[in-house]
């Protein structure tokens, strides 16, 4: 099993949740509003840094994780300069 951490914009919100679901994931935890600072600027809800994130995580099979990757990749071609989304592959070793 894998755990699958995407970060992406606000307004990409809905672009990726409904990506996942088409992928057959159902099962997600969402921290919305996030604010950070990474290669594509900061997004700290400010004035002077607009923007906040999203942070979505699951845990899919092995062969899952591999559909939602590529998925996300081509998801990253859509984005605006300017706009990040970073995905991130852990091992999830046990659930309960």
């Amino acid at each position: 099993m894998k755990l699958l951490m995407v970060i992406c914009p606000e307004e990409r919100r809905d672009q990726v949740t409904a990506m996942v679901e088409k992928h057959g994931v159902r099962s997600f935890t969402e921290l919305p509003q996030v604010i950070g600072e990474g290669v594509t600027g900061k997004r700290l809800g400010a004035h002077v840094w607009p923007g906040k994130s999203v942070l979505m995580f699951t845990v899919v099979t092995d062969e899952k994780k591999d559909e939602l990757v590529a998925a996300l990749k081509e998801c990253q071609k859509s984005l605006f300069p300017g706009e990040g989304m970073k995905a991130f592959v852990l091992p999830a070793e046990e659930a309960f």
